[in-house]
């Protein structure tokens, strides 16, 4: 017989999961900028973090993935409305997917200082700025996936997976304007202008 509460066990698994996540890279992230990024080492953060090198392995392969958290994947809930909603013109397909990502953001805010942290390491260092476009490249397929999903064509065809890139283009540029800028407010309003700001440059 499975207990009534196998899914809050399971629950508190992924959260306990997703919480050792955090700390192992907020302690990359620290000692990256207290010591340099080529003088931490995956010891350094394992101590900092509170955890082993083998468990700190069972999370990243390197100190170059610790060290950035891409886009975390939607909420199944927020992913089939967004499919659920059926065919509909490019444009409008696009507007709603832009809303999907940003009320994403709204419900749950990145971290101001972690995000510029992360997107200046990657600006000095290759192999962070290859990590960080490789985890954007993999949401981008999962993006191109919901898209594809709700026109009917497979996620790596021309129209969803263009979609995806043009979509995630504007987030990692609306990111990046946000976390260099001094107010206090959401990025949900960059990331809304960088995706204006293509469309204008997309349009005829």
């Amino acid at each position: 017989m499975v207990s009534v509460n196998a899914p809050n066990r399971e629950s508190l698994r992924s959260r306990r999961r997703r919480e050792t996540e955090r700390e192992i890279h907020l302690a990359a992230l620290h000692l990256a900028r207290a010591h340099g990024f080529d003088k931490v080492t995956v010891e350094m953060i394992s101590a900092e973090a509170g955890v082993s090198p083998r468990t700190f392995f069972n999370y990243f392969p390197n100190k170059d993935a610790a060290i950035v958290q891409g886009p975390a994947e939607l909420s199944e809930e927020l992913a089939a409305e967004f499919v659920s909603a059926g065919p509909a013109p490019a444009k409008q397909v696009l507007t709603e997917l832009t809303r999907l990502l940003t009320r994403d953001f709204s419900e749950h805010p990145p971290q101001r200082e972690e995000v510029h942290a992360a997107f200046e390491l990657a600006r000095e260092h290759p192999q962070v700025l290859a990590v960080l476009l490789a985890r954007f490249d993999a949401f981008a397929v999962h993006i191109a996936d919901l898209v594809g999903r709700r026109l009917g064509e497979e996620a790596g065809d021309e129209v969803p997976a263009l979609m995806a890139a043009i979509a995630l283009a504007a987030v990692r540029q609306g990111l990046d304007r946000w976390a260099r800028a001094s107010d206090d407010g959401s990025p949900v309003p960059y990331v809304e202008r960088s995706m204006d700001l293509l469309r204008t440059l997309l349009a005829p």
